[in-house]
């Protein structure tokens, strides 16, 4: 490509950054970036850049990039870390970038294992457990792909886009005691204000098209299945590694042996939709290698859209595909549903969990002896607890294709405690029922962390098969009714005796009747 010089002339002020997604190789990309760059050359450098080497905050903190002195500035070939990708244009527009993005479910199994094998937290634990930590799941799971280029100027820049600092997130992750950036002084994270105050960036439909415009922006894009042809794309353009590249020694595999069930996976790609779209959006950009765009206004998606459209336009027609059969899609259906449903012993500890933080009663387990007592403790004191146990009982049944035994659970529910579940319901693991006197029915979803009070419905209209899918961490108060299929995003809390029948915006309060909607309110 005639606009980029190679970066081996010492003379060239040619400057790179290169976003680091975690568990997409970048760790790998980032030692072989030395073996061309001096030392120095590379942001962070050791003894430079960094106190020492625990000082891992360098390659996270935004705040510690952009106070970056002018005179090491001027000697900075390329800048690494795991900053979003805004922090790019804050440090200065002409920066040729490249990331590497990796399919979202290989990625987040990659960093289930990679906490298991590093962190003494979660070391006991199997990587589905893993999974559930609130604190995980929001900061490095959910989207996080997206969220690292969704993140614009006026959001919290902090490392991941998290109000905490980096040492603080490690703390809550079991890597060390908890230090802060500035002192490092060892202190005590207290878990439940340091998860309140890490407010992600919730990924929406406009959020999105921003990841896409930034991804579109980004000079060099390469995909971890094709490490190879992203290393032969940058040789080719920037003139690197003239001598040939060995890239098959990896660094920071987690190559263990660490299973990851089918449903798991399942509910991976289900829980990142906006990361698998992405991803699909960075093959087909990575597919087209292009230079960079001249101009801040003339994007890249608005180059190559008239050709995709007239690429489209000659493709000769599919025939219709033959009307599919109604018993034939139900089945499809619901065979779909039955694959969606959580293993009972993984959802029954998520449950127990959540109960028992929603209790004030304690908020981990001392491991699976512990966990089994407790399970056992609240079917006792909690008629609730004991009818969602039948519950999971029946789904997994139904799952597992046992005839009969399902209606019996399902009976025994209602019967313990008036909780009334269809068989199209998915209930993901983590959620808190109390008191029961609950009907949930229809194709309807209800996400981690969701407390349901007494004498809801939830389900759908009539006419129409389809219900709500519920978002994490919503509230639904007593007497609430949430009809048809709207969706409930994330955080939303809906009162007593209100009747939702459109979707309610993340972080909102419904309350009713009449129904009224009360915009978040920023807590210190």
């Amino acid at each position: 490509m005639s606009g980029f010089a190679s970066s081996g002339n010492k003379g060239n002020d040619r400057r790179f950054f290169f976003m680091h997604l975690m568990k997409t190789g970048g760790t790998s990309f980032a030692f072989q970036l030395r073996k061309h760059f001096d030392n120095s050359e590379v942001f962070p450098c050791q003894g430079i850049d960094s106190r020492d080497l625990t000082d891992v905050a360098v390659y996270a903190s935004v705040r510690r990039l952009l106070r970056t002195s002018p005179e090491r500035r001027a000697d900075i070939r390329v800048y690494t870390g795991h900053f979003p990708f805004i922090a790019s244009q804050m440090l200065d527009p002409d920066l040729v970038t490249l990331t590497l993005l990796r399919d979202p479910v290989d990625r987040t199994i990659s960093l289930l294992k990679h906490f298991k094998r590093l962190s003494k937290h979660f070391a006991p634990m199997p990587v589905e457990e893993i999974y559930e930590d609130p604190f995980v799941f929001a900061q490095f799971v959910e989207n996080h792909q997206t969220r690292m280029f969704a993140v614009t100027e006026t959001d919290n820049l902090d490392a991941f886009g998290s109000a905490n600092d980096y040492w603080g997130t490690a703390a809550l992750l079991g890597f060390n005691p908890g230090v802060s950036e500035d002192n490092q002084a060892p202190g005590v994270v207290d878990l439940d204000r340091a998860i309140a105050a890490a407010k992600e960036v919730t990924i929406d439909e406009q959020r999105f098209e921003t990841a896409k415009q930034h991804l579109e922006m980004v000079d060099v894009v390469g995909l971890n299945e094709h490490y190879d042809a992203f290393i032969d794309e940058l040789r080719r353009r920037f003139g690197w590694w003239p001598s040939g590249l060995n890239t098959a020694g990896r660094a920071n595999r987690s190559d263990e042996a660490w299973g990851a069930p089918d449903a798991l996976r399942i509910r991976i790609a289900e829980d990142n939709r906006f990361d698998m779209e992405l991803y699909e959006h960075a093959h087909q950009i990575a597919a087209q290698p292009r230079p960079r765009a001249s101009t801040a206004k003339a994007t890249p998606a608005a180059k190559v859209a008239p050709a995709r459209k007239a690429e489209t336009n000659d493709r000769p027609r599919k025939a219709s595909a033959p009307p599919v059969p109604v018993e034939h899609g139900r089945n499809r259906l619901r065979a779909e549903v039955r694959a969606k449903h959580p293993r009972f012993l993984e959802a029954l500890r998520a449950d127990a969990k959540t109960a028992l933080t929603c209790r004030s009663e304690r908020r981990r387990f001392r491991g699976r002896v512990d966990a089994a007592m407790q399970i056992v403790r609240l079917m006792c004191v909690s008629d609730a607890f004991l009818a969602q146990v039948c519950y999971r009982a029946k789904a997994r049944l139904q799952a597992l294709g046992v005839p009969m035994l399902p209606r019996v659970f399902h009976r025994l529910a209602i019967m313990i405690a008036q909780v009334n579940i269809g068989d199209p319901v998915v209930i993901r693991p983590g959620v808190y029922i109390a008191h029961g006197q609950t009907v949930i029915d229809g194709f309807t979803e209800i996400r981690r962390g969701v407390i349901i009070a007494p004498w809801t419905t939830i389900g759908p209209v009539a006419g129409n098969h389809r219900g709500p899918i519920i978002g994490r961490n919503v509230q639904i108060g007593t007497g609430a009714k949430v009809l048809g299929p709207v969706v409930v995003h994330r955080g939303a809390r809906i009162g007593a005796n209100a009747v939702v029948v459109r979707d309610v915006p993340a972080n909102t309060t419904v309350l009713g009747p009449p129904v009224r909607h009360v915009p978040p309110v920023a807590t210190p």
